[in-house]
């Protein structure tokens, strides 16, 4: 069957939708929607939707970085070099994976939009595309995190650290296909009001992580002990795990019933290519902003393994209280996506506007209890004090940008629902890769003239300005977005 034919089937089946059959026994809103396709109401924007939403993804979350805690304190319980290997192979391929897999956000937003309109049918043939190009990134990703040389050369390790950190790779190498593809399931659950799903898997995969570093980190049950590099088998154990549930839920559940196609879908160019155009930049996006952290304990490995620890800590302790403003956002995304479906862009002002202060307000009760507790927390992680003074003291900048970097990732999120995504890519690569990590190698390395270099502590602090600054202008951004979207809504 030609493209155009498949085009043809496509726009048929848009015009003689089929609402779903009656086995969806939940009296939810999501259901309700699937009984009545062709009423367009407008999408609930409270502060109970909003957080209705954002509490299972926040949920999610956590178990994912709930997982790299246990990972963190496991290998620092073995010692500092174990640690290191962790970091240095965790950032980059952390860096690799959402290098990759932020092209496929492309999907949520688009998902979102037809979720909106109620068109269902058309949800299932752009998952299908998303997955056609799931698995070009997916042999990419493999192909990337194989060059092991580049990694450890760029990290400056050597040693036992080097050998681990190359064992580490190959590990990860063989779970990255499965994290790449479940990453669409993902995106549409999020973009269809479905976070519950991921919610259950990540817990899931959290409760198995612990028994599963034992089995390969500690060496339990007679498997071989390799240390900080049985992190990354247990990461590719659990990968496939979930992608299998992903499928089998969105394959049987009745939920989806209305979504899923009626036929297979060969790749399709414009599909692919709308989902680009908006996946490419969302992608070089969360490269940017991602691998200025990855990137940052690549460069710290090579001051030694004390800064790297310390910084291994801090980024997992920021990062944990991250997932909270990152909740919130991926939310906006998806109700703006759906507001602006359903042709209410004044709601999806207001939903923007909501989560702004929502937002701001609970990043500033975290960062004042991170201040307190600093210490308290660092002594989770390690019984080195040396490592603990480091790591202290390093958490000062969390405390500093916490409040902006929550505005800068709801922003940013809000703008994807807008399908404005090319304007915040630049803000980024300039605001996080030239001043957050190109003034911290200065500062970190050099910077005599101002008493340098200040290793792991100059890093923190080019970051600090880096992500103050990307929370203003990209705050602005979406403020001006939403007013102008939403002035068109009233001349109408």
């Amino acid at each position: 069957m030609t493209q155009q034919e498949h085009k043809n089937d496509r726009d048929q089946a848009s015009e003689n939708f089929i609402a779903p059959p009656a086995e969806a026994k939940q009296a939810s809103e999501a259901d309700d929607a699937l009984r009545h396709p062709h009423h367009t109401a407008a999408p609930d924007v409270s502060l109970g939707a909003l957080f209705k939403l954002a509490t299972p993804l926040f949920v999610a979350n956590l178990a994912i970085m709930g997982a790299a805690t246990i990972d963190t304190i496991m290998a620092g319980r073995l010692g500092a070099e174990h640690l290191a290997v962790v970091a240095l192979g965790g950032a980059t391929s952390v860096m690799v994976l959402f290098g990759l897999v932020g092209i496929l956000q492309g999907l949520s937003p688009i998902a979102g939009h037809h979720f909106g309109a109620r068109k269902y049918n058309l949800i299932g043939f752009e998952l299908s595309q998303s997955l056609w190009l799931a698995l070009v990134l997916a042999v990419i990703a493999v192909v990337l995190i194989l060059q092991t040389d580049f990694w450890i050369d760029f990290g400056g390790v050597s040693g036992r650290v080097a050998e681990m950190s190359r064992e580490f790779f190959y590990a990860s190498a063989w779970g990255l296909p499965a994290a790449v593809i479940m990453r669409c399931y993902i995106a549409l659950n999020a973009a269809i009001n479905r976070p519950r799903v991921s919610m259950y898997i990540s817990l899931a995969l959290l409760a198995s992580k612990a028994p599963l570093n034992l089995l390969f980190m500690y060496g339990w049950c007679g498997f071989p002990a390799m240390g900080g590099a049985g992190a990354a088998v247990a990461m590719s154990v659990n990968s496939w795990i979930a992608l299998i549930a992903y499928y089998l839920i969105w394959r049987f559940d009745h939920f989806y019933d209305a979504m899923r196609p009626e036929r297979f879908f060969w790749p399709q160019i414009k599909a692919i290519a709308a989902q680009l155009k908006l996946g490419v930049p969302i992608g070089l996006t969360i490269f940017f902003e991602v691998s200025s952290f990855t990137l940052m304990a690549i460069f710290i490995s090579r001051i030694g393994t004390i800064d790297v620890a310390a910084h291994q800590i801090v980024g997992n302790i920021t990062a944990t209280l991250y997932q909270v403003p990152l909740s919130l956002a991926i939310a906006v995304c998806v109700l703006v996506s759906q507001c602006l479906g359903a042709g209410f862009k004044d709601q999806a002002r207001v939903i923007t506007l909501r989560t702004l202060k929502c937002a701001i307000l609970i990043t500033a009760t975290n960062a004042v209890l991170l201040y307190i507790f600093r210490g308290e927390l660092v002594s989770l992680y390690t019984p080195d004090a040396a490592v603990q003074k480091l790591a202290a003291s390093l958490l000062i900048f969390g405390v500093i940008y916490h409040v902006t970097d929550a505005c800068q990732s709801v922003s940013n999120f809000a703008l994807r629902g807008y399908r404005v995504t090319v304007l915040p890519m630049i803000m980024y690569g300039v605001l996080l890769w030239c001043v957050g990590l190109g003034g911290g190698y200065y500062l970190g390395f050099y910077a005599e003239s101002f008493g340098g270099p200040y290793g792991a502590t100059g890093f923190w602090a080019a970051t600090s300005v880096g992500l103050f600054l990307a929370g203003i202008s990209l705050s602005a951004l979406a403020l001006y977005v939403s007013h102008v979207r939403a002035s068109e809504d009233r001349r109408h």
